[in-house]
């Protein structure tokens, strides 16, 4: 399937590099929200498994997802350990959620909506990713380059089957998604995570 969007043209805003600086400052931060971010991205590949039953195919490749993703936490983990970053809790950034509270309440369009947003994630991830790689040391840029890739992969993955159940529909609905991303990447925020806003932060 030809998709209609790139990741370039999809998203709105580029990460600033006043957030760079920050994920500069706040790399133990940045690597156990990172470590988050893959736990969700697996559960959630995991959640769309029992809605596509009748999808065998489509099935086997959430699957293959979850795996890669769960692959990415241990990566990252690995790293924490590497780097004596203590474990802790650390609060979710108010992206993902407000991404999940712009979808219908109604089926079936509640599915696509899940799909698109699960583009997004994986677009947003790649973009902010790629801005990384220019910044980092270079055990993190073999890191990052790794999910930078597996993100790319997974933004087309969601993308098309989300177009495949209704096009129309997708594109509708894109455009008030791609408004939401950009304002989440551009305003203020009170934390630093991996896909916070504009940086306001002396600590988490």
């Amino acid at each position: 399937m030809v998709l209609n969007y790139t990741i370039r043209s999809l998203l709105l805003a580029t990460t600033t590099e006043a957030w760079l600086n920050a994920a500069l400052n706040h790399l133990d931060l940045l690597l156990l929200d990172q470590a988050n971010c893959e736990k969700k991205a697996a559960a959630t590949a995991v959640s769309l498994l029992h809605r596509f039953d009748d999808d065998r195919e489509f099935g086997l490749r959430l699957a293959r997802i979850a795996r890669e993703e769960l692959k990415h936490f241990e990566l990252v983990t690995h790293q924490l350990h590497l780097r004596q970053v203590a474990d802790r809790y650390l609060s979710a950034s108010r992206y993902a959620a407000q991404l999940h509270a712009w979808m219908s309440k109604q089926q079936p369009q509640r599915l696509i909506d899940q799909l698109l947003v699960c583009a997004m994630i994986e677009a947003r991830s790649c973009e902010r990713i790629g801005a990384l790689l220019g910044v980092l040391d270079h055990e993190l840029v073999k890191l990052y380059t790794k999910l930078h890739d597996a993100e790319d992969r997974h933004f087309e993955f969601y993308l098309a089957k989300a177009w495949q159940l209704d096009a129309a529909q997708c594109e509708r609905r894109l455009g008030g998604l791609r408004a939401l991303d950009a304002k989440l990447i551009t305003d203020p925020d009170a934390e630093f995570r991996f896909h916070s806003g504009m940086p306001n932060v002396a600590n988490g």
